[in-house]
C-alpha cells in the first residue's frame, strides 16, 4: 500500500507508543517532576490553554489556642494562605511529513515507511527533549538563549553574545540553528526572523549568521527561530528554573510586589563571582527551608559547579553517588549523575546555567501537560488547533507535538545562588544538544 496523507496518519499510531516512552525516559528536568494536572482544574475557556490550582503564599495565622469564639475576618477563600494560580500551557512540536528520507527508503510501502520514520522520529524526539531541557534549566524567560551584546556593535552578518550581568554568552547557540532576535518582553517587532547561524567562535562569542531579514539590535533576546513573541501572549515558550526561581516579577498571575503576596518570592543570593563553598551550599539549603517551611530534597547543579565540589572536599568528607532520597533515585533511573551533600542529592544537569545552582522541594514544582505526544483523538477541541493553510489538526501536521509547562506551587520553597565563578573551559566547550 502506497504512502499518502491518509495512510500516514493512520499508521503513525504504530510508532507513537514508542515515541511517548522515549520522551518520558529522557534525562531531562521535566521527567523529574510530578504531574501537576492531577489536582488542578483545566482552564481552556476563552482560548487559554492552562490549569488553575492553589498556590501557597503564607501559613494559616487564624489557628492556635484562644478563647472559645471563632476568629473574625474569615475570607471567602479561607485562611489557609492559598491563592489561585494559573499555569498556561505552551505548544511545542517537531514537524514531521510524509516526504523525505523515510519515503525514499521505503519505496512507498506503508509499513516500511513507518519503520523508517520511527528511526527519524527517534532523533527528532531527542532534539525536542534537549531543547525543552535547555528552556527548563538554562534559558531566560521567553526562551531567551542569548543576549545581543552592545560592543562590538552588531552588524547584518555578525553579532556578539553578551556574557555580562549573568548572561550565558553563546553556549546555548549552535552552528546551523535558525534564530530570531527581538526586544525582551515581547510586544515588539522582531528584528531577525529565522536566520541561520553559519559560525560561532565561543572564545570571542562572535556569532555569524545569514543576512536575509535584518541586523540585530543591542540587548535583544536571541531565541530559536519561531519562538520569539510579538504579541500579548509572551512568552510563547515554557517557563524554567531561571524565571520561576526569582524574588521579583509576576509569575502565574502572582507577584511578590503585590500586597499580601510578598512571600511569593524565592531566596536569591548573588555570589558576585566568588567560588562555590560548602558554606554557600548549607546556607542555601537552610534559607530555603526556614523561609518556606518546606524541606528541600534536591540541588540542581550545572557541570561547571560540580567541578567546584572537589575544591572543598576533604579526607573526612566525600560526595557520594548514592542517594536515599526519592527524587535522587528517580534522577539516577533517568540517567542523571547524582551526588550527595549532607544527605541531599545534587543532580547534575548539563544544560543548567553554568553560573548558578538551585535548591528546592521537588513537590513544590510540577509539570503540567496535556495530551502529551499523542494523536488528536481525545479532547481535540480543547488541546489542538487547526493548521491555517490546510485545516488539518496539528497532530497530523506536527507529529511530535505537546502542550506542556512547568508550574511552581510555592515559590519560596526554592532558592538560587547565581553569578558563581565559572572556569573558562565550560564556556568554550558547549554541551551536545
Amino acid at each position: 500500500m502506497s504512502v499518502t496523507t491518509t495512510t500516514f496518519t493512520a499508521n503513525a499510531k504504530i510508532v507513537y507508543g514508542k515515541i511517548h516512552d522515549q520522551m518520558s525516559t529522557e534525562a531531562i528536568f521535566l521527567n523529574l517532576l510530578e504531574d501537576g494536572t492531577k489536582f488542578a482544574r483545566k482552564n481552556n475557556q476563552a482560548g487559554s490553554l492552562g490549569y488553575v490550582f492553589e498556590a501557597r503564599l503564607r501559613p494559616n495565622f487564624y489557628m492556635g489556642f484562644r478563647a472559645e469564639s471563632p476568629s473574625t475576618g474569615v475570607g471567602a477563600s479561607g485562611n489557609q494562605g492559598l491563592e489561585n494560580a494559573t499555569v498556561k500551557l505552551k505548544y511545542g512540536y517537531v514537524p514531521e511529513t510524509i516526504t523525505g528520507q523515510a519515503e525514499i527508503l521505503s519505496k512507498g510501502n506503508a509499513k516500511a515507511f513507518m519503520q523508517a520514520k520511527a528511526l527519524e522520529v527517534q532523533y527528532s524526539t531527542k532534539d525536542m527533549a534537549s531543547h525543552m531541557n535547555v528552556l527548563s534549566v538554562g534559558a531566560d524567560r521567553g526562551g531567551q538563549l542569548a543576549s545581543v551584546a552592545a560592543s562590538p556593535a552588531p552588524t547584518s552578518t555578525v553579532f556578539y553574545a553578551d556574557n555580562t550581568s549573568g548572561f550565558p554568552g553563546a553556549i546555548y547557540l549552535r552552528d546551523g540553528m535558525p534564530i530570531d532576535t527581538y526586544t525582551v518582553g515581547g510586544m515588539s517587532t522582531t528584528t531577525v526572523i529565522s536566520e541561520v547561524i553559519t559560525g560561532i567562535n565561543y572564545a570571542t562569542r562572535a556569532v555569524t549568521k545569514t543576512t536575509t531579514t535584518g541586523t540585530p539590535l543591542a540587548a535583544e533576546a536571541v531565541t530559536l527561530g519561531g519562538e520569539s513573541c510579538t504579541s500579548a501572549n509572551y512568552p510563547t515558550t515554557m517557563e524554567g528554573l531561571v524565571s520561576l526561581v526569582s524574588d521579583t516579577g509576576a509569575m502565574q498571575e502572582l507577584n511578590p510586589a503585590t500586597s499580601g503576596q510578598e512571600s511569593w518570592a524565592s531566596y536569591m543570593e548573588d555570589a558576585a563571582g566568588d567560588d562555590l563553598t560548602s558554606s554557600m551550599l548549607h546556607s542555601l539549603r537552610t534559607f530555603v527551608r526556614n523561609r518556606s517551611g518546606e524541606t528541600p530534597d534536591m540541588f540542581v547543579f550545572p557541570s561547571a559547579q560540580i567541578s567546584q565540589l572537589v575544591k572543598f572536599a576533604t579526607a573526612n568528607y566525600r560526595f557520594e553517588t548514592s542517594t536515599g532520597k526519592k527524587i535522587g533515585k528517580k534522577a539516577l533511573d533517568l540517567g542523571y549523575d547524582v551526588f550527595e551533600y549532607a544527605g541531599l542529592p545534587i543532580i547534575e544537569d548539563k544544560d543548567a546555567r553554568p553560573d548558578r545552582i538551585f535548591c528546592g522541594a521537588s513537590k513544590s514544582i510540577m509539570k503540567f501537560e496535556a495530551v502529551p505526544l499523542s494523536l488528536a483523538d481525545d479532547e481535540t477541541g480543547a488541546w489542538t488547533r487547526l493548521n491555517a493553510s490546510t485545516g488539518v489538526v496539528d497532530a497530523f501536521i506536527g507529529l511530535l507535538r505537546t502542550y506542556v509547562n512547568i508550574g511552581i506551587l510555592q515559590r519560596s520553597a526554592w532558592g538560587c545562588i547565581k553569578t558563581l565563578s565559572v572556569e573558562d573551559k565550560y564556556l568554550l566547550q558547549p554541551v551536545t544538544i
